[in-house]
């Protein structure tokens, strides 16, 4: 029994100390807030490391190495379903990462956005972050129909409750009402996708780094697979969304 504690006390020691590491809201190499943000490292890196260093009952945990890094998802992801994707010049690129779910990130937040973000996108101007995130899934062909499972987190999102469950006749109702569904024609020539949905976030809690609010959400669809951009701005960005999204609607594109 005192093997357990000591075990479980060193368990959480550790998970004290390593959201300790980057605390501070400078923009890393990568992109990333580390204050805010958590990089994806491989189970050969820090995990290993830490497992042992419990065996051995070493308290100290050293940071994971950047060679760790899991680094390329954003490429593997959109290759994936299909999708082909354009850097732009005005925008610092991430690596995937989750976000913190310490203090630092208000719980409201990670409802809307989702706690694993395939890659962050910065505006140069600093008024808006994009936050991608991917399905990953493979595109059937086959499929043309708009995939019943997104409903189910834009239930979640506009606070209806759990992902986890089907919406109801009552929430579809609901639901229509408060998103958008682009015609046919323009979500084609926009992005070569069947299907593009966008609606607003309102909760005024979900703010990211204490100034940019998310504001909207953005999933193109194609074979079922999906894109989501979550636009997070600050009151100056909000201004100028329209042009944000006219960003997005250049970098991104199905293929056929």
């Amino acid at each position: 029994m005192n093997t357990i504690r000591k075990l479980f006390s060193m368990i959480c020691i550790i998970a004290y100390l390593i959201p300790a590491y980057g605390q501070n809201d400078t923009l890393t190499t990568d992109g990333l807030y580390l204050k805010y943000n958590t990089p994806y490292y491989r189970g050969s890196g820090v995990m290993t490391l830490t497992m042992e260093r419990i065996k051995n009952k070493d308290l100290y945990v050293g940071p994971p190495n950047d060679s760790d890094m899991i680094r390329g998802e954003l490429d593997r992801a959109t290759t994936c379903i299909g999708l082909a994707y354009k850097a732009l010049p005005q925008y610092i690129i991430s690596e995937t990462f989750g976000l913190s779910t310490s203090q630092t990130n208000p719980r409201e937040l990670l409802w809307t956005a989702g706690t694993v973000i395939t890659s962050q996108w910065i505006h140069e101007d600093g008024e808006c972050i994009l936050f991608i995130k991917c399905n990953g899934g493979r595109p059937n062909k086959s499929f043309d129909k708009l995939p019943e499972n997104n409903f189910n987190w834009i239930k979640h999102t506009l606070g209806m409750g759990s992902f986890l469950t089907d919406p109801t006749e009552e929430e579809m109702e609901r639901i229509k009402k408060k998103i958008t569904m682009w015609p046919p024609e323009k979500a084609k020539e926009t992005f070569n996708a069947q299907y593009v949905i966008t609606y607003p976030i309102k909760n005024k809690k979900a703010v990211y780094m204490g100034k940019y609010t998310h504001k909207l959400e953005l999933i193109m669809i194609k074979w079922g697979g999906n894109l989501t951009v979550s636009f997070l701005v600050t009151k100056k960005g909000n201004k100028n969304i329209e042009k944000y999204i006219k960003d997005v609607e250049e970098a991104f594109w199905f293929e056929d």
